[in-house]
């Protein structure tokens, strides 16, 4: 009865810690580009297995394309292609790409986050995006495909994940859980 206690704190522990948010401390960033007092994290996703977090600083008024283009200029791994679209008024991202990464499917699409778990699709495109202090911007790769029947039914097939630290009291968590599940083996 002890064991199964212990196993379901540790559930508990990891479900609870799960929905908390992330906090930029949390993440596994590249890189920082730029100066200032605000802060924002840029989230690229290649695929389930691989995604890259980037820091800008900034002071004043940004948007999210502001950022891509700090980014690029600080180092010559990141790599972005855009060009402007009259239709839209805006800088349209082509490409993107760190330390010769290639995406999955053939575009990328732009997401929004509060907490760097829930991302949706932005409605906005990167040179529209006004940044502010703690912003979370993601890139993700993929395919967008038609899901009917209407003409704008389509789906995006990418999503974004955070690179994260491993949380020291999940890690904590996990170990007590196999201690006892070693335990009872024994």
């Amino acid at each position: 009865m002890k064991r199964q206690w212990i196993y379901y704190f540790c559930v508990m522990g990891l479900s609870v810690s799960a929905f908390a948010g992330i906090d930029f401390d949390d993440v596994i960033v590249e890189y920082w580009a730029g100066q200032g007092d605000n802060e924002a994290l840029i989230v690229l996703d290649f695929d389930e297995d691989l995604s890259f977090a980037f820091g800008y600083k900034w002071d004043g008024q940004k948007t999210s394309y502001d950022a891509l283009l700090a980014l690029d200029a600080y180092s010559s791994a990141f790599g972005m292609t855009s060009h402007w679209d009259d239709g839209v008024s805006g800088y349209l991202i082509d490409d993107l790409n760190y330390l010769g990464t290639t995406k999955r499917g053939g575009s990328w699409s732009f997401f929004t986050a509060s907490d760097g778990l829930d991302w949706s699709s932005s409605w906005v495109g990167a040179s529209d995006r006004d940044l502010v202090d703690g912003a979370w911007d993601g890139w993700s790769s993929g395919e967008w495909v038609w899901v009917g029947p209407g003409d704008w039914d389509w789906a995006f097939t990418g999503t974004v994940t955070t690179p994260t630290v491993p949380e020291p009291t999940g890690l904590a968590l996990l170990g007590l859980g196999s201690i006892a599940v070693l335990r009872k083996r024994s």
